[in-house]
């Protein structure tokens, strides 16, 4: 799709996405990625004024990622990108949890006409407030990191594999073992293919399915009464501690920027 040349007076390009990412971005992380230049290894680019497609540079410097972390903007969207210890390059997105809606699902549409700017960067991470180097390095894996990568649960030992001739393979539990409503829920609505009344999804206890809330990018195509910046909370105690691997009180006992990776990682965010 050929591009479109914005006002002269901005000298930058109209990415298809219709975001405008200002020469100045482009300038100040060439700073950033010069070897030579120890003032700045950081930036973050945001909204221009109140403009709803300029991207300009809204704060650079020095100290690395805390550096960096430490001057995300409060209630609103924004995009960087930082030079770690290693010499490797990171870049981000980040929506404050007091950034508006629209705001936040412009910002999300544009952010990859962003963040394409930011050349030679090898890794995107989930930043948050106050984040440093060393909480990217758990377990030799940036935990920062945004994980696409589905998880597999594998089988218990208590459930075995039943095959019966002609007919589907099927799984016999423990007769001591409860069913959970919700699963079988999932399981129907994965298995139909059908478009599904979100409505129709909210169980009798007040809690919502996690196929109902999960990578649902449009906060208004959200089940009724659903808060999109805590949609985690909709879900039942038994499947949230069934996503998470923890219950509730223990998931908010964590630092708010590992609660966030989180619920990016279950698509939650």
């Amino acid at each position: 799709m050929p591009t479109l040349m914005t006002d002269p007076r901005s000298g930058g390009v109209k990415k298809s996405s219709g975001v405008n990412v200002l020469p100045i971005v482009a300038e100040t992380w060439t700073e950033v990625r010069d070897d030579k230049n120890t003032s700045v290894d950081w930036l973050i680019a945001g909204y221009d004024g109140t403009s709803k497609t300029d991207i300009t540079v809204i704060a650079k410097g020095s100290g690395g990622l805390s550096g960096c972390s430490a001057q995300l903007p409060e209630e609103a969207a924004s995009y960087g990108g930082c030079r770690l210890s290693s010499g490797r390059f990171v870049s981000f997105f980040y929506t404050a949890e007091g950034t508006p809606i629209m705001q936040k699902g412009r910002a999300s549409m544009y952010k990859n006409g962003v963040l394409n700017s930011l050349e030679g960067c090898d890794q995107e991470i989930a930043i948050q407030p106050g984040m440093t180097e060393e909480h990217l390095e758990v377990g030799g894996e940036p935990s920062g990191t945004i994980n696409t990568t589905p998880i597999r649960t594998p089988p218990s030992a208590d459930t075995l594999s039943v095959s019966v001739p002609g007919a589907p393979a099927q799984t016999a539990k423990d007769d001591n073992e409860a069913t959970d409503p919700t699963e079988s829920q999932h399981s129907e609505c994965r298995d139909s293919g059908a478009n599904v009344n979100m409505d129709s999804l909210e169980l009798s206890d007040g809690a919502v399915p996690y196929s109902a809330i999960k990578d649902v990018s449009d906060p208004s195509a959200l089940p009724p009464g659903v808060d999109p910046s805590k949609r985690e909370m909709a879900l039942s105690d038994a499947e949230f501690s069934h996503v998470f691997g923890m219950d509730k009180a223990a998931f908010h006992a964590l630092p708010s920027w590992k609660q966030n990776s989180k619920k990016k990682e279950k698509g939650l965010f």
